[in-house]
């Protein structure tokens, strides 16, 4: 009788180890990207109001939308949002660079609260909780619940 090539028997153990070892190694970087639960477990801290305008303001962020744009914005001290979106063009080879305006302010509770205009659309006014694992940081909607999203920001070098 043939055996199934994923029963347990079929993997060498040296391989089982291998893997594990590479998961160790490396589900740091890629973990950090999926829920606020798994960047915790990797050792992220949240971003208080005040760190949040001495070490991101003023200084160009890059990151991606949701749906897979490439932003490139500045939170300004006077309390704007300035830059531009390199989105893909529908039915058009190339890219489309549009602007980025809106608005931010930090609210009591720490979150950084923000309006945008981005490829004409107006996005709705939303309080995020900023986090920071190593050079990268995340917002999320919630600075509690394990599963929440997450989007990505980087200052550009």
């Amino acid at each position: 009788m043939t055996r199934l090539l994923y029963e347990k028997e079929t993997v060498p153990r040296p391989a089982k180890v291998l893997v594990g070892l590479a998961l160790l190694l490396f589900a740091p970087f890629a973990i950090a990207q999926n829920n606020l639960g798994e960047l915790l477990d990797v050792g992220a801290k949240r971003v208080s109001g005040e760190e949040f305008r001495q070490d991101v303001v003023e200084k160009m962020l890059v990151g991606s939308t949701s749906s897979g744009g490439q932003l490139e914005f500045m939170y300004a001290t006077s309390g704007v949002i300035q830059g531009r979106s390199l989105a893909d063009a529908v039915g058009r080879e190339g890219n489309v660079v549009q602007p980025i305006d809106g608005v931010w302010n930090i609210d009591d509770s720490g979150r950084i609260c923000a309006s945008m205009v981005i490829l004409r659309t107006f996005l709705p006014f939303r309080c995020e909780y900023w986090f920071k694992y190593k050079d990268d940081y995340f917002l999320a909607l919630s600075d509690s619940d394990r599963s929440a999203k997450l989007l990505r920001r980087r200052i550009k070098q």
